[in-house]
């Protein structure tokens, strides 16, 4: 190609300019609106783009552009597609005919343009146009064009120095080529290294996971062999794991826990767990948690907390170390149920026999002694009506003696303060009866006996035998005859009056006396109105003679009604 006619010193000017951009790395759009900007003062263009073939290897698209305005690249790339074939002469181009045809094109005159181009072209004042193809060795990738507003005659010099830009632009894109591969091919250099180092930094961190696990299992080898006991057994997880562990019941309660983390929420505890080891997200937490299972049947859950924020530093294989301790967990927490099992069986025998009075001193002493229970402490008897020995060993502690005898439920307090007691047994609700305390093993079937009686009386609610009176008394050495004739002379009539017409005149009188004289109390513990309560008071007094309304009446009253129930109470305990 021959040199330029124009000046050399533009020329040199443009070609140093872009062979610094170009070893600068400068992008290659920005490298081509540089080259654009030169082809307009070196050919005398007014405008002056460079277009590139898509990904199709059919199509034009404006990559840069210097000159030109928004309005026509706009209609360049949407009025229809530059094609390099396009499907008529009409929709023909110089850019497409420099590139199907590897030579440079001169328009003169726009008018030889045709389809929407030449409307475009006059838009935007172009009169001439130059097209220069972009040749790389076998291809052609796109096009120079430089428009003129004029018409032009494009000298000879002129598309020489066009076709030695073009030359660049070809060459910008050589090297943008060539630095793509160097990129990709330093890209997948540095993928392999890193890939390379992190399979050596995973065989070490699989090495080192595999030694810290052989060091728990030769850690839970010691453990079985030592009987380090179920506190033992998770003090060791803990520790291990660098995490609380706590171990939950069937009902929720916690059965024992070790080491340092958050604590765990009944209420996230609640939810649904499934049969394998799980890692969950708890408020402030991650728990794994495991459900642990004594023949074939779920006994308790294992959990395994550490803080949300702790994960980073986080022991290895967790998972896998929670459910190699699982078994032994589960083993322990069995031994131990056996032995609370045991233990319970026997304390609930003792105190059955304690008050039934089977076995002798020496034998019941020793027998309490081994259970870990001072007989010659101060003991208060307890019964709670029906089965409630779970319910009672909950309320009480575990230093009581708890057990069942025919229907009932008995337990001796060792110590107590009968408030405390008294407030325990609220929070069963069944009737209950609190009776004397007892030091000697021989009162303690009197006692008893006594409590049985007394609980007919109680009826519901918590009943402390020290607050009946004179009906403690009673239960304890019987009903004179003399009272009982009393209670049947004066609640007899009443008696037989309720049987014959299904009133209710024995129960309003005892309420009345229990709401000390109060009728509305009495209204609303029997469910009637006071004049109700009233009306039948006043019966009660034609029957039997008696004033509810004077105070000597109202005490022999009170006395027929409470033998009344003392032998009621002992017919139904007999």
């Amino acid at each position: 190609m021959a040199d330029p006619d124009g000046s050399r010193t533009e020329w040199l000017h443009a070609a140093a300019d872009v062979l610094r951009a170009l070893n600068a790395e400068e992008s290659p759009a920005t490298l081509l609106r540089r080259v654009a900007r030169h082809t307009c003062t070196l050919t005398g263009a007014d405008s002056c783009a460079v277009m590139l073939l898509d990904e199709t290897g059919q199509r034009l698209v404006v990559r840069a552009s210097h000159g030109l305005t928004e309005a026509y690249r706009h209609d360049l790339d949407t009025l229809r597609p530059l094609l390099v074939h396009p499907t008529g002469r009409a929709f023909d181009v110089p850019a497409a005919q420099a590139v199907r045809e590897r030579r440079t094109v001169v328009l003169s005159d726009v008018a030889g343009l045709g389809g929407p181009w030449r409307d475009a072209a006059d838009r935007e004042g172009i009169r001439t146009i130059l097209a220069v193809p972009l040749e790389t060795g076998d291809e052609c990738p796109g096009v120079l064009i430089g428009y003129s507003r004029r018409a032009h005659r494009f000298a000879g010099s002129e598309i020489a120095l066009a076709e030695l830009m073009a030359e660049y632009v070809a060459t910008v894109l050589r090297t943008s080529q060539v630095k793509d591969v160097q990129r990709a091919t330093i890209a997948e250099l540095e993928k392999t290294n890193t890939e390379l180092t992190t399979a050596v930094a995973s065989l070490h961190h699989e090495r080192a996971q595999r030694e810290w696990a052989e060091a728990q299992d030769r850690r839970l080898v010691r453990l079985l062999l030592d009987d380090a006991g179920l506190d033992g057994v998770l003090a060791a997880l803990g520790e291990a794991l660098a995490a609380r562990v706590v171990l939950e019941a069937a009902d929720g309660s916690v059965l024992a826990q070790a080491g340092d983390g958050p604590a765990l929420d009944v209420a996230d505890a609640a939810a649904p767990v499934p049969d394998t080891a799980t890692l969950l997200d708890l408020p402030g937490a991650r728990a794994w948690v495991l459900p642990l299972a004594v023949a074939h049947e779920t006994v308790a859950r294992l959990w395994v907390l550490r803080a949300a924020d702790a994960g980073s530093d986080a022991p290895p294989l967790a998972r896998s170390v929670i459910e190699r301790f699982a078994p032994l967990v589960a083993l322990e927490l069995h031994k131990r149920d056996h032995a609370v099992d045991t233990a319970l069986r026997l304390t609930r025998d003792l105190a059955v026999d304690l008050v039934t009075g089977a076995g002798r001193d020496v034998d019941l002493r020793d027998r309490a002694r081994a259970l870990g229970h001072d007989l010659s402490r101060p003991h208060t008897v307890v019964l709670v009506a029906g089965d409630s020995a779970a319910a009672l060993r909950r309320a009480l502690g575990q230093g009581a003696l708890v057990g069942e005898d025919t229907g009932s439920t008995v337990a001796l307090v060792p110590d107590a303060d009968r408030d405390v007691v008294v407030a325990a047994l609220h929070r069963i609700g069944a009737a209950a009866v609190i009776g004397r305390v007892v030091v000697d093993t021989a009162d303690y079937p009197a006692a008893w006996r006594v409590l049985r009686t007394a609980v007919a009386l109680a009826r519901s609610g918590v009943v402390d035998i020290e607050d009946l009176g004179v009906a403690t008394l009673l239960l304890e050495t019987g009903t004179p005859d003399g009272l009982r004739r009393l209670a049947d002379r004066r609640l007899g009539r009443l008696e037989a009056h309720d049987a014959q017409r299904s009133t209710e005149l024995v129960a309003t009188l005892r309420a009345w006396l229990d709401a000390g004289g109060s009728t509305g109390a009495a209204g609303r513990a029997l469910h009637v109105h006071p004049h109700t309560v009233g009306y039948r008071l006043r019966r009660v007094a034609e029957l039997t003679g008696l004033d509810p309304q004077r105070a000597d009446d109202v005490f022999e009253l009170r006395v027929a009604v409470m033998v009344r129930a003392v032998q009621d109470a002992a017919a139904g305990g007999s």
